[in-house]
């Protein structure tokens, strides 16, 4: 067997076994940790809202985007190549899901730097409200900007008598391989980290200002008043360190996907045999399948990071 048919082979069993596995095992972590988030204890949190939406989008995106690629690479199943209307809005709504993910994160990852601050009046910034309102906003934008996939998204036939629901060829399929590296891969990712190293900074700058309390904040004359690290290290403290874990997730998982797309587009010009191109292909899918990693696997990161989390979790088991 040659590498291009090995590789073609490999792309299709990891989608024939690995994507219904993969949709089973990520509905049920999604669901589980909407059980565990929206409880009372948890739900009211600014940080906690972020990540319910986080895992309602990753439950919405199995169907929306998962399925249809493993019906389509494992089974031959794809009717995106028969109805222009289905082509176009699998394409509009995987945009906006994986948009309005990263934008989930970014803001939780803003909350969390918020809610370390040493400044009191920063602190109060983070709110449940606002947080509501910027999702909403966010949600509302990603629905506008991305509407172009309803109108430059067509059935492309690559060969003969062979249909792909792809990006319209030309300017467009150039634009949006530098979409998905700007707006789905480079900026979310350089953000989440900007956020997540601030926040790990106001930790450590809390820890140097103040010894260890029992419980209340420290005051001293002339001084404002700031959270202690005993404080830091309840729920909130978990949070930030469940935030952490899934933005790491997120950037190995995302990435590889973004720059493979982004390497396709600057060879496009390039001369490729047929071998070439089933390698490059297979090479996408099987990059795309890695990309659904950190959407099915949160709940399991949870158990296993956060004390809190856990006793979320016995309390509903054996209550």
């Amino acid at each position: 067997m040659t590498l291009s048919t090995s590789l073609y082979e490999i792309q299709r069993q990891v989608f024939r076994i690995g994507g219904p596995v993969l949709i089973a095992i990520g509905s049920i972590s999604c669901l589980l940790n909407l059980f565990i988030l929206t409880k009372d204890t948890l739900r009211k949190n600014p940080c906690t809202i972020c990540l319910i939406a986080v895992n309602i989008i990753n439950f919405s995106y199995f169907y929306l985007g998962l399925l249809p690629t493993t019906l389509d690479v494992g089974y031959d199943i794809d009717p995106s190549t028969t109805s222009l209307a289905f082509c176009r809005f699998r394409y509009y709504v995987g945009f906006i899901l994986a948009c309005w993910q990263a934008s989930c994160l970014i803001l939780a990852s803003i909350d969390r730097t918020l809610i370390t601050s040493g400044n009191a009046r920063i602190r109060k910034r983070s709110t449940s409200r606002s947080v509501k309102v910027s999702m909403i906003f966010l949600g509302i934008f990603w629905l506008l900007a991305e509407s172009h996939a309803l109108i430059f998204t067509d059935i492309v036939e690559f060969g003969y008598n062979y249909f792909v629901c792809f990006y319209r060829p030309g300017l467009y399929t150039t634009i949006m391989a530098y979409h998905s590296f700007i707006i789905m891969g480079f900026t979310p990712t350089l953000l989440m980290a900007i956020f997540s190293l601030w926040t790990v900074k106001n930790i450590r700058s809390i820890r140097r200002r103040r010894r260890p309390v029992q419980d209340a904040p420290i005051t001293t004359p002339g001084m404002i008043t700031i959270q202690s690290p005993l404080a830091l290290r309840s729920k909130d403290r978990q949070l930030i360190r469940i935030l952490l874990i899934d933005i790491l997730a997120y950037i190995i998982c995302k990435f590889p996907s973004v720059i493979a797309l982004l390497y396709l587009q600057v060879t496009s010009n390039y001369e490729k045999s047929a071998d070439e191109q089933i390698i490059q292909q297979s090479i996408m899918q099987i990059s795309f399948f890695w990309y659904f990693i950190d959407n099915g696997i949160g709940f399991y990161k949870n158990i296993l990071v956060a004390k809190a989390f856990r006793t979320e979790l016995k309390r509903i088991l054996f209550s």
